[in-house]
């Protein structure tokens, strides 16, 4: 966790996005925090050689809150950002994404209020930014990329059974503490028979959601889709954004819509 404090905080806020320079800018005695539109910035102001500086790409960045803490005779706030950067696994040439939770303490001034509103606006500015990175190459191997509404509403659909029964471990384990993080509201739906997606998805009010993800094998993707388009209003409703996530055994289909849309 990193703390600043300073009674004349310099702080700088550009409103202009879309270039390199710096949406936010703090400097606190020792160091220098800076927000741009790819990357959040931690440096130390020091002539001693070693590690002074560490990069948060906003590329891997899921999301970020500001919250006063738990001890009330605290006037300071925090803000805390949650990556997922691709590093090397333990004991293996290959990488994946790891969690890495990065904590800032705001002590600015003595009032409470002032230094939660100041998180507040740093938590913001880090997921407007963040959201700013998704790639967008429409057209590209015949793949049209659009954007979300935020924040997205979704029904995720599971099949315990998926994936020799581990599907549902890997949401709990996994998906289910990126959503709270990335301040995603969601359904959750257990599958309990066969077509049991297909009925719901058929007769459900789509519009209390922005996008459905399934998490299982390629079986339980086309009875979404063949529920959707079994609908009276398909022609709509086959427009509702669709997500699929690895929770079979195979794999296949999740495996080549990642790799067209990179």
């Amino acid at each position: 966790m990193v703390t600043w404090r300073s009674e004349r905080p310099t702080a700088e806020l550009h409103l202009r996005v879309g270039t390199a320079s710096a949406i936010l800018t703090v400097a606190w005695p020792g160091w220098r925090r800076t927000l741009t539109e790819s990357a959040l910035t931690i440096q130390r102001i020091s002539s001693s050689p070693g590690r002074t500086k560490v990069v948060f790409n906003l590329t891997d960045c899921v999301g970020c809150r500001a919250y006063r803490g738990s001890d009330s005779a605290d006037v300071g706030a925090y803000f805390t950002a949650y990556f997922y950067p691709f590093k090397r696994r333990w004991m293996s040439a290959g990488v994946a994404r790891q969690r890495v939770e990065q904590c800032f303490r705001v002590a600015l001034v003595q009032d409470p209020r002032t230094n939660l509103l100041e998180a507040e606006r740093w938590a913001c500015a880090i997921r407007d930014a963040s959201v700013q990175q998704a790639p967008r190459k429409d057209g590209e191997q015949g793949v049209t990329n659009s954007e979300v509404r935020r924040p997205c509403r979704v029904m995720i659909l599971v099949n315990p059974l998926s994936g020799r029964g581990q599907a549902l471990q890997l949401f709990t384990g996994h998906l289910q503490g990126m959503l709270t993080e990335a301040a995603i509201p969601y359904t959750l739906v257990i599958t309990e028979h066969q077509n049991h997606a297909r009925e719901l998805v058929k007769k459900a009010d789509l519009s209390q959601w922005d996008a459905l993800v399934i998490m299982s094998g390629d079986g339980l993707l086309f009875e979404v889709i063949n529920g959707l388009m079994e609908r009276d209003d398909w022609q709509e409703a086959i427009q509702t954004p669709l997500g699929i996530l690895p929770g079979g055994s195979g794999n296949a289909l999740a495996a080549s819509v990642h790799h067209y849309s990179q």
